[in-house]
């Protein structure tokens, strides 16, 4: 443990002493705007090139990201603290720039992770849900590179928009301040990263469409019932099922703050498992259960507006959904917390949060497997801190607490290192 405690107070310690000889009295402002130290990626604008292909309408994003995470206690097995790490790129194509047609985009996301972490199908934590989406995500064998999403949007004149392919679900958190993150830039825990609901696969193949009513919003989804990350193809679309969902998104203010409510239904037409029979003989089980259903509630509300960046700062966000709890092995779940965007004086890149989650798992379940294991709900905490050391380095420290759905399990303490590099 002394072992591990001095090497993550030398890997807290490394990006400052490596820093020594920039003068940190400098300002973004009073800095070059070529600096190292500025800049928003390691490798820069590659002589001119990167910002001349971004006129032109071809926007790249490239980033690796480390974890050096381990339990500090609780949960089973060793304490030692393991390394893993996923790499990102993505591709934007913007058809007006490209002289095509106004409106359009092609959007491209490939990923792979690595290391012995992402090797560990069971989290010693003894939850249900991963601790470190980064090293789960995609799914499929470590070291392989999937396009997680392939897909086509268009806004047009009317404030309608569609999105149409195959499209991570991750990907359509990327602006949420709260959720989302790809385990990159904000949380860890699946809960936060991606809230599970049951209905809503890791990557969906389908179409989004969007209607602005000011201060409304609707969404319509309608996308195949199977995951569909390591698939390219439409051959078997919809084969076990539709999933169609709804949602509806008032944006204003309260109290003069920036303020949002959102109501989404999802509907999977795909038969499950009846969970209540599980363990019993083939001629006595239920045979499977048709359809699944989650309905959730969310919100945000900005508490304290940044002075250095406007519209973002200190919020609050929550969601709180109910499903049918068989088929779907989820009842009902709680998620919340703060987050943080330039709230720290001094430094305006950092980010930070809190959360807390509770996953009400199917009563039905629980029962069927009473006598082989012992399961319950499940709640965690989890803060981290995003350092922002330069304009392309990031260094999060992260800690969670779980109260595991393994009743077998005690409580976990577990504690990760992150870096992450804009390259």
């Amino acid at each position: 443990m002394k072992r591990t405690t001095t090497l993550i107070a030398f890997a807290l310690a490394a990006p400052f002493m490596w820093a020594q000889g920039v003068d940190l009295a400098q300002t973004p402002d009073t800095l070059p705007q070529d600096s190292f130290w500025t800049r928003d990626s390691l490798t820069g604008d590659w002589g001119g090139v990167r910002s001349s292909l971004a006129e032109k309408g071809i926007v790249t994003e490239l980033s690796t990201t480390g974890y050096f995470s381990g339990l500090l206690s609780g949960g089973v097995g060793d304490q030692s603290f393991d390394f893993g790490g996923r790499s990102d790129a993505f591709l934007h194509l913007n058809t007006g720039k490209l002289g095509l047609w106004d409106g359009g985009g092609f959007h491209f996301h490939m990923e792979s992770r690595y290391c012995e972490a992402a090797d560990r199908a069971e989290p010693r934590s003894g939850g249900i849900w991963p601790l470190n989406t980064g090293v789960v995500l995609p799914l499929g064998s470590p070291g392989d590179v999937v396009a997680s999403s392939i897909y086509y949007s268009h806004r047009f004149p009317t404030e309608t928009s569609l999105l149409i392919g195959k499209i991570n679900a991750v990907d359509l958190l990327a602006a949420d301040p709260f959720f989302g993150g790809w385990a990159r830039d904000r949380f860890t825990n699946i809960a936060f990263v991606a809230p599970p609901s049951g209905v809503v696969p890791p990557t969906i193949m389908g179409a989004v469409l969007s209607q602005k009513l000011d201060p409304f919003t609707l969404t319509f989804m309608a996308f195949d019932s199977e995951d569909r990350t390591r698939d390219y193809w439409i051959d078997e679309l919809f084969q076990e099922g539709v999933n169609l969902s709804l949602g509806v998104t008032w944006s204003g203010e309260i109290a003069s703050r920036p303020s949002s409510i959102n109501l989404t239904g999802t509907y999977s037409t795909k038969d499950g498992a009846d969970l209540s029979s599980l363990l019993l003989p083939p001629d006595l089980k239920g045979g499977v259960k048709e359809g699944s259903f989650n309905v959730a509630l969310g919100f945000s509300h900005l508490l304290l507006e940044s002075a250095s960046s406007p519209g973002k700062g200190l919020g609050i966000y929550g969601k709180a959904a109910v499903a049918d709890g068989n088929p779907n092995p989820i009842q009902a779940s709680l998620i919340g917390g703060f987050a943080g965007h330039g709230i720290v004086p001094g430094r305006p890149e950092d980010v930070f949060g809190i959360g807390y989650y509770y996953y009400n798992l199917s009563d039905d379940l629980q029962s069927s497997l009473a006598r082989a294991l012992r399961l319950h709900d499940e709640q965690g905490v989890e803060i981290y801190y995003n350092l922002a050391v330069t304009g392309w380095l990031r260094l999060t420290g992260d800690l969670q607490w779980i109260n595991p759905a393994r009743g077998d399990f005690s409580d976990a303490w577990v504690a990760s290192l992150r870096t992450s590099i804009n390259l």
